[in-house]
């Protein structure tokens, strides 16, 4: 009972909180009035300022400096019309520039296309149908053609061609193609469309294609000679050609700048720029190269070869020896028509000698014109041995018991203008014409000429050495056969043929000819003009050996020395080519940093 009265209470008081519950008020309900909003000016505001960023700086990047390629040099180039010029130091420049219809092989004479895609002859080698390179422009915008080739082979050939200038001197094309006008083995140069040649020639002509790729013969614009004028070549001028390289700037005496053909249809060259900068001294040229001045010479001093062959910072590379010193002899001179005093000069010069201590290793005594490299040198000619005393016996045989130190004028001697300086019966001092410049045959002229007097000294013969001006100078007067005496010269091969050594000196007419110091000899002549015209190499070697007999026996000169010329490079250098003939090829070169 007491259970129950418990849970009862529980009962009434849970019933009595729901009842207080349900009695209680309800919370009241807000109402919330909003109003219309009332309409106002809007308020003007300054917009925000805008936050200027500042772009980053850009970054600069510096163009790569253009790789220069610097080749030292002892002499200046004569001109850079290739037609007019006959020294290596021009050709140098202009092969890098110009381009003929053929090129020779990389380190060869083979003759291969360049301008021209193939040159083919009819079965009498008569005619000659040459397909030209399509596509190809001069450096000056125009386009290489037809028309082009048959310009530069007219302005050659024809002496009335307006371009064929009165002033200049187209030697080699006379020389290796029988002459101008009507006298040119070439007949004629047609057109036969906008890309095809046609050559005629008066007979067959053996070294035709070796010929066509001769740096002389290379194609320049007709667009820059027509408006250079006679001036085309000089250094206000330059060259225009469609070679890897394009004609920049020559500062005489100096230097000469080409740059880089980027539209060169060979490919670009690897380098950007070739500069030749003249260094006339020899040591000078050869220090330079070791202080980094310049990246390679040709030809040193036997010491300087010496030191470069044990730098491992230097490179030797060497050139065939495709080349002749020679000390030649002026035939307007009484005392030179007689030849036993012609002997009595190869009896007297150490040719040994001067191989031993201007050449090293590198040079070997000449005993023909052409070097042993090429066919036709006749290894059965006895030379001239050193003989001083012979010599003295010579002299005294040829009415010189007492030497001989002054020499008589046979005939006037004329210049280029008419001008007799040099009288007949003028009786002038005997002197010994020396180079103004280092060449790949002569290392060291002045020093040579010294030793050669000397020799000549020795076996009573006095000179005075003499120095004709500079290089251009120099070949001028040669070329006019006024170097009266003796002198020194040489002869690089142009093509690899005999035809370039020999009939190049002589082969010109039957009367004495000027550039050859007045020599001349028709039987000579008539050997050489069989051999250029006959097929076959085994019909011509014996004729050129029989030349080379003459010659000898002529003493129509003293051949001294073939050199395989060094190249020295600095190691950074690689891909220079250097060519048994021709111009060098650049377009190779790398530099290493």
């Amino acid at each position: 009972m007491k259970h129950n009265k418990l849970y009862s209470m529980v009962a009434v008081i849970m019933l009595f909180s729901m009842i207080l519950a349900a009695c209680a008020t309800p919370p009241t309900a807000t109402t919330v009035v909003t109003e219309a909003p009332t309409t106002q000016e809007p308020v003007a505001t300054e917009p925000p300022e805008p936050v200027v960023t500042e772009p980053p700086e850009p970054v600069v990047t510096e163009p790569p400096e253009p790789v220069t390629f610097i080749f030292g040099r002892g002499g200046d180039s004569v001109q850079l019309d290739p037609a007019i010029v006959t020294d290596g130091e021009s050709f140098r420049v202009t092969g890098q520039v110009l381009e003929p219809l053929y090129q020779y092989e990389h380190g060869t004479t083979v003759p291969v296309p360049a301008l021209a895609t193939e040159c083919t002859p009819n079965e009498a080698a008569m005619e000659w149908i040459c397909k030209l390179r399509e596509g190809v422009k001069f450096h000056d915008g125009t386009d290489f053609n037809a028309d082009a080739v048959v310009f530069n082979f007219e302005r050659w050939r024809f002496t009335d061609n307006p371009y064929h200038f009165e002033n200049q001197v187209f030697e080699y094309y006379e020389a290796q193609f029988g002459g101008f006008d009507d006298a040119s083995i070439i007949t004629s140069v047609e057109k036969l469309d906008e890309y095809t040649v046609k050559f005629t020639l008066s007979a067959p002509q053996a070294p035709f294609l070796a010929n066509l790729a001769m740096d002389m013969f290379a194609i320049s614009s007709p667009a820059a000679i027509e408006a250079a004028g006679s001036d085309y070549g000089l250094p206000s001028a330059g060259c225009v050609g469609t070679g890897p390289f394009k004609f920049v700037e020559w500062v005489e005496g100096d230097q000469i700048t080409v740059v880089a053909n980027d539209d060169y249809w060979g490919g670009r060259p690897k380098i950007d720029k070739i500069i030749w900068r003249v260094i006339p001294d020899d040591s000078a040229r050869f220090l330079a190269l070791q202080a980094g001045d310049i990246h390679a010479l040709e030809q040193a001093g036997v010491e300087d070869l010496t030191t470069a062959e044990s730098d491992t910072n230097l490179t030797i590379m060497t050139r065939p020896a495709l080349n002749t010193a020679y000390l030649a002899f002026n035939f307007k001179l009484v005392e030179f028509q007689d030849v036993r005093v012609r002997e009595a000069v190869a009896h007297a010069i150490n040719r040994a000698g001067l191989v031993e201590n201007f050449y090293g290793k590198y040079g070997q005594v000449a005993t023909n014109f052409l070097p042993p490299l090429i066919w036709g040198h006749n290894d059965a000619i006895e030379d001239w041995a050193y003989d001083p005393d012979l010599s003295k016996q010579l002299l005294a045989d040829a009415g010189f018991p007492n030497g001989l130190s002054e020499v008589t004028v046979a005939e006037d001697i004329a210049d280029a203008d008419g001008n007799v300086v040099f009288k007949a019966g003028d009786k002038i001092p005997l002197r010994l014409y020396y180079m103004p410049v280092t060449r790949f045959y002569y290392p060291s002229p002045k020093e040579i000429g010294e030793a050669m007097a000397a020799d000549l000294a020795n076996a009573g013969i006095n000179v005075e050495l003499y120095l004709e001006g500079d290089w251009a100078t120099y070949l001028g007067a040669r070329r006019e056969g006024r170097l009266v005496g003796l002198y020194m010269l040489g002869w690089g091969g142009d093509n690899g043929d005999p035809d370039n050594f020999i009939c190049y000196f002589y082969c010109t007419g039957t009367e004495p000819i000027a550039r050859e110091g007045w020599y001349q000899n028709a039987a000579l002549v008539d050997i050489l003009l069989e051999a250029q015209v006959t097929p076959g190499q085994d019909v011509r070697e014996p004729l050129y050996k029989q030349a080379e007999q003459i010659l000898h026996d002529d003493v129509a000169r003293l051949w001294v020395a073939h050199n395989q010329t060094p190249l020295i490079l600095s190691s950074k250098v690689s891909g220079y080519i250097p060519q048994p003939v021709g111009a060098d090829y650049y377009e190779f070169v790398e530099i290493a940093p």
